[in-house]
């Protein structure tokens, strides 16, 4: 199955000629019981075809456990981002990062690539302050034109933070996840089961609610 148009690949593939190191993807997949999960995969190879330094290693849920996890998958579809050094960057796509969301997919393995996240470095310092652990979901659909900014912002956290894991999670395709946390619209933001945050806020707005609340 084609996913990209040449147009696609063009743009895609101008702005990936900017990585740097090697990125691998790890797909995590299941035969049965994931109507996305060859969907996703095919973007995946898709993607990879387009750049040398991107890699995509395959896992099944069902036969590879330990590496899925030490990962700490817990669900499928799902692509984790490992560095240059196979160091796991807390980042996570739990669905398929297609319609918008091929564009925080793009940003995440920029991001990995470059070890660059682009913030201001007031708001690095916050982040690379932060001493407990955090567990992000934004859940987003792939429509959504607002979801992107934020899936890019809680990647780069996980990225500057090693006690950070940051999810995009595709509410259409986990429909039990989204009504477990009341999603009502996206994007939507949880940290740590406690933080609420709804919409695409300023940067600064969104880190620093985050770092108020943990510290209460």
């Amino acid at each position: 199955m084609v996913l990209f148009s040449e147009n696609d690949k063009r743009i895609l593939r101008t702005h990936l000629s900017g990585m740097a190191d090697p990125v691998q993807l790890v797909f995590v997949k299941r035969d049965t019981m994931c109507p996305y999960c060859r969907e996703t995969r095919d973007l995946l190879m898709e993607f990879a075809e387009i750049s040398d330094k991107i890699r995509v290693d395959v896992y099944d849920a069902d036969k590879d456990t330990g590496e899925i996890n030490e990962l700490g998958i817990e669900r499928v579809p799902a692509i984790a981002l490992l560095d240059h050094s196979l160091k796991d960057t807390g980042i996570r796509f739990y669905g398929m990062p297609g319609g918008y969301e091929i564009h925080s997919l793009l940003g995440a393995v920029l991001v990995v690539s470059k070890r660059q996240t682009g913030l201001p470095e007031d708001l690095v310092r916050q982040i690379r302050r932060v001493d407990t652990p955090l567990h992000i979901q934004t859940y987003v659909t792939p429509t959504c034109p607002y979801c992107p900014s934020v899936v890019r912002l809680i990647h780069k956290m996980a990225f500057l933070n090693p006690l950070i894991r940051a999810d995009m999670i595709e509410v259409t395709e986990f429909p039990e996840l989204g009504k477990e946390a009341g999603v009502k619209g996206v994007p939507k933001t949880i940290v740590n089961h406690l933080v609420d945050l709804e919409g695409a806020l300023p940067e600064d707005q969104f880190i620093y609610t985050i770092i108020k609340n943990i510290n209460k």
